[in-house]
């Protein structure tokens, strides 16, 4: 039973008919939304024994369809753009989370176009600002000596993401001097004090994680901010690889060791295995909480220390609580099991950065359990949410469930409290939280993963009932393909569907032996523009991984 902390409602009338009709007409208008979610043209998932995620995932779309909005010739906005949060302003940080998943639908989105709003923005000396109002297109602040008014710069990740599914090398070329001068502009201006100049500082509006408590750090070395400049330093060495570009290339490897080495030299404590903030002195903050983890998305641990790290995710007096991962450990103070924003609360941004950290050290079935988990506590809130009033009027739980929101209570199938840690935070929120229904859905639980470059699609294949995905689009490819399950020959794995074009189908299929867990060896087949049909015996049986059982 999830207490109720008062949720706030919006709950204005107005007598005149007339307005009532017309307001939805101007905000259409405004925004240039579509009246339906167009899910001819998205990819359909296809899911025989898990049909429930399917609400939440269309769910997720349905919010992306009512952020659509249009520039003008005040602000100088693109024509069309993304902006889910406060229409007065339009944010960095939940723009970038928003595109990380949303481009799942980017030939029908303007996905890119709100990355391009900020491009377009940029200061002649690199500077791009964390908000700008769309009224006027101003920046909302401007950088100080305190407060260099920036956002977490992961601009390179989502434009990595997004050339894998479009193979776009030409938008590559453009954006890269872009990126360029961000990375120069937040090398030279966000560099630590004394002992940790040679990290990296921001703020904590600034982290995206307000009130996350790390102490009195101010211009010391953020764990945060120092992992994600080497992930941009290590990705923008990815984009230069891809453009041929060597110097470049030699440069940001450079980059990218010299930030990896202070952080493992100085942010990380062997004695607890864990990274940590330090103060301007280069004094250990102390407190564990989810900054600790972007180290493994930058791929900065050996595989020891790794391995050790995830062991924290691993443990149920730690991370691993009903729902993984709170914002803090559950061995901290400053821990609060209701949510309390970044004291407690679970973010789907910050589980999809450990998700794609797990990944990178080949922690494959931990990352699809973690992904099962954080959508098995979102489908929960999202069909049963249930509340006890406490004596105060009672209200429909309908009108609180079959939301999306802002972040979710650790211990208990419930939202999170918001900064004021009494209210329920935002319901119909998707900019932090889509990465469940939307990317861990495709990527985890289907195990879909594209190279539109190489016109080639891999699929890890670790279940037994039917399931797949349709019209999904990648380069200039729109596939369909699902497996149909064969009970006179459950040995046999049948895969059906259709593509429009030439492309290379690669099946990873996870087998069970007396070992345990295993892969098959993986195989591609290449079908031309037409009917998808192959039939296979794999190693062992396909392993019978049911959601959430």
């Amino acid at each position: 039973m999830v207490r109720r902390r008062g949720v706030e409602r919006r709950t204005a009338r107005t007598p005149v008919i007339a307005f009532i009709l017309l307001i939805p007409m101007i905000q259409f208008m405004a925004s240039g939304c579509s009246p339906a979610v167009p899910k001819n043209r998205l990819p359909e998932p296809i899911l025989e024994e898990n049909h429930e995620l399917l609400d939440l995932y269309w769910e997720a779309w349905n919010l992306i369809n009512q952020a659509r909005m249009r520039g003008n010739r005040t602000n100088l906005f693109p024509s069309k753009y993304l902006n889910p949060e406060d229409k007065n302003v339009i944010d960095q940080w939940s723009t970038l989370s928003m595109s990380l998943f949303s481009m799942y639908g980017y030939r029908e989105y303007p996905v890119m176009e709100s990355l391009d709003l900020f491009y377009r923005k940029q200061r002649s000396d690199g500077f791009i600002a964390r908000a700008y109002i769309t009224h006027s297109g101003d920046p909302l602040h401007l950088p100080t000596l305190l407060d260099p008014m920036i956002h977490p710069p992961l601009f390179a990740w989502a434009e990595l993401k997004y050339f894998a599914l479009s193979a776009d090398t030409a938008r590559l070329q453009r954006v890269f001097p872009v990126l360029e001068k961000y990375f120069r502009w937040i090398d030279q201006f966000c560099r630590g004090k004394y002992e940790a100049g040679d990290l990296y500082y921001t703020t904590p509006t600034g982290s995206g994680m307000m009130n996350l408590p790390r102490g009195d750090i101010e211009s010391g070395g953020w764990t945060d901010l120092s992992a994600q400049m080497a992930l941009f330093a290590d990705q923008m060495k990815q984009i230069a690889v891809i453009l041929n570009m060597p110097e470049k290339r030699q440069y940001y490897n450079r980059k990218y060791s010299e930030i990896s080495t202070s952080i493992r030299s100085k942010l990380w404590l062997p004695d607890s295995s864990f990274f940590y903030d330090i103060t301007r002195e280069g004094k250990i903050a102390g407190i564990r909480t989810i900054v600790g983890f972007w180290p493994l998305l930058a791929g900065i641990p050996d595989q020891t220390d790794a391995a050790n790290l995830i062991e924290h995710l691993k443990d149920s007096s730690d991370f691993r609580l009903i729902h993984m991962f709170p914002s803090v450990s559950i061995r901290e103070l400053e821990y609060d099991p209701r949510g309390f924003y970044w004291r407690g609360g679970v973010w789907g941004i910050t589980n999809y950065m450990i998700i794609q950290g797990l990944l990178r050290y080949g922690q494959v079935d931990f990352a699809r359990e973690a992904a099962r988990n954080h959508l098995n506590n979102m489908m929960s809130v999202y069909r049963e949410f249930d509340i006890d009033t406490d004596g105060e009027s009672p209200e429909s739980n309908n009108e609180l469930i079959g939301k999306i929101w802002e972040l979710y209570a650790p211990e208990e199938p419930g939202p999170g409290t918001r900064w004021d840690a009494k209210n329920f935070c935002q319901p119909d929120h998707v900019s932090f939280s889509g990465h469940g229904p939307i990317s861990m859905l495709i990527e985890n639980i289907l195990g879909f993963s594209a190279d539109a470059p190489n016109d080639a699609l891999y699929w890890r294949i670790t279940r037994s009932d039917r399931h797949g995905i349709r019209h999904f689009s990648f380069g200039d490819n729109i596939l369909s393909v699902w497996t149909e399950p064969q009970p006179e020959r459950p040995e046999l794995l049948s895969i059906q569907g259709s593509t429009d074009s030439d492309i290379d189908l690669t099946i990873i299929p996870v087998c069970m032996q007396r070992t345990g867990r295993t892969e098959a060896d993986s195989f591609a087949v290449h079908f031309d523009p037409g009917p998808v049909a192959v039939s296979f015996i794999p190693q062992n049986y396909i392993i019978k991984d049911r959601f959430g059982r």
